[in-house]
Order: structure tokens, then sequence, then C-alpha cells
């Protein structure tokens, strides 16, 4: 069940102009998204949001004023909190997403976009698959985020399905990773230096020891998730982009059943 509040916009000019203000402008964030127009920059001030919202076909710029600690958007658990759908390529920056609960995405619902997630803490969101995010055939963009007391029979922090999700200098605080495939991994946060781990079709900035207990391939400290996560031969055991000895040494060291 999602929530829908009916609002009015109290800007004095009804066309849209390039920022909406959250409350100033709109009551609320679904309805400053309602009337803006790709390209137009949503600003939301501190507080608990008690909505659900839904990015469709616009490219908005959707940020808080003060930050995720300080704005949070609260499903109170009759939906999914936010669904980007039909090629929703926006942004949305500096807000905690949280109460989710759905069957698909308690926190966030992605399918065919590729909205960027930048600053923002998901947590504290249900659902029977993705409790913090499900995604399905989309290339989102998580840069910094936190995933935390998600929960779902199925990838508590993201769940993927023919999708292509990269995560970048993102925290896992006990949430997991997973595919349709059924196969799940878990990345833990760590102080080490970080580059880009090629999990799957996950690419995430971590450390090499976090990345290759994820069972994930280490690309190196100066790497980052930028084209670092290409298709390459299976060859390259280590994924350095060349195929050595190190690669055989690798393999050898591997002999035996597999657990």
């Amino acid at each position: 069940m999602k929530i829908y509040l009916v609002s009015l916009c109290f800007s004095s000019v009804v066309i849209a102009g390039d920022f909406w203000y959250v409350p100033r402008d709109c009551e609320t964030i679904q309805a400053a998204i309602d009337v803006a127009n790709d390209g137009d920059e949503i600003v939301v001030s501190r507080g608990v949001w008690k909505e659900t919202i839904q990015l469709t076909s616009k490219r908005v710029y959707l940020r808080s004023e003060d930050g995720a600690e300080e704005t949070v958007i609260q499903g109170n658990q009759m939906g999914t909190v936010v669904s980007c759908t039909a090629n929703a390529n926006s942004t949305i920056e500096g807000f905690t997403i949280r109460g989710g609960k759905a069957d698909l995405g308690g926190g966030i619902f992605i399918e065919g976009s590729s909205t960027l997630f930048r600053l923002c803490m998901i947590d504290f969101n249900i659902a029977r698959q993705g409790g913090g995010v499900y995604v399905r055939n989309g290339t989102p963009i998580f840069y910094q985020c936190v995933f935390s007391f998600n929960e779902a029979e199925d990838g508590d922090g993201i769940w993927s399905k023919n999708a292509r999700p990269e995560l970048t200098a993102c925290i896992f605080a006990g949430d997991a990773i997973g595919w349709e495939s059924g196969e799940l991994v878990t990345v833990r946060d760590t102080n080490s230096p970080a580059g880009a781990c090629c999990i799957r079709d996950v690419c995430i900035q971590t450390a090499s020891v976090a990345c290759w207990e994820a069972g994930g391939l280490y690309r190196g400290e100066n790497s980052t998730c930028l084209k670092a996560c290409d298709p390459i031969c299976d060859e390259d055991v280590t994924g350095d982009g060349v195929v050595n000895v190190t690669d055989v040494l690798r393999v050898i060291s591997a002999f035996g059943f597999c657990p």
C-alpha cells in the first residue's frame, strides 16, 4: 500500500523555475516532485517527512538542506519509501530512508533506472526481497551510503535482479548484497586503504582483505569503480588485468575440494 498525500504548492509562480523548497513552496516532497520540471532542484528542510515518494520519467536533483542525520523520509511501514521507475535518472542526496515495508524493496525500489543516491542512510526497512534496496533492470549508483538494520528473506541490504548497481565507499553494517540466483555476500566495513572490489555485477570501494573475504576481485588501492569491473578474461584470477605467474600460484594454492 502506498501513501498518497494531497498537497498544494504555494509558490507564487506555479511554473517550475529552477528551485522548489519544501515546505516553503510545497507542503511535501512528493508535491514538489509532481510540479518540478526536468533539471529542477528540490531542497528539503530538516525534519521527519512521513510519506513515500515516487520518481518516474522526470530528472530532478532532490537534496536535503542539512544532511541525512537531520532529514528522514519515514515510510511508516506503508510501502516502499522511495520508488524510481520509468528511467528516473535523478539524484537523491542527503536523506535517511527509513521505515519502509513492501514485498520488493522496503527502502528503495528501482526498475529500469540509473538514479544516483549520494550520502544517504538506508536503515530499518523490511521486505521479502531487498530490505534496503531492490534493483531490477537498472544501473543505480550508491555513493557514500550506509546500509544498516534492514531485514529481508533475500538480501537484507540490496537484492539485485538483471541489474548492475554500483557502490562506491558504502558501508554495510550487518547487511548483505544478494542476487536472484540466491547468492549472498556480506562486505564488512574497514579502515584500511580502499580500492575497487568487483563482486559479480557489483563494484564496491573497500579494502583488499574485505574484498577477498566476500569472494570478490580486488583491483588495487588506487582503483575506482569507474570501469573497474568491466568483463575480463577468466584466466586473470587476481583481477589485475594481467595473466601471469601470480594467477597460476593463486590457482595452485586453491587445489582441493571446494567447501
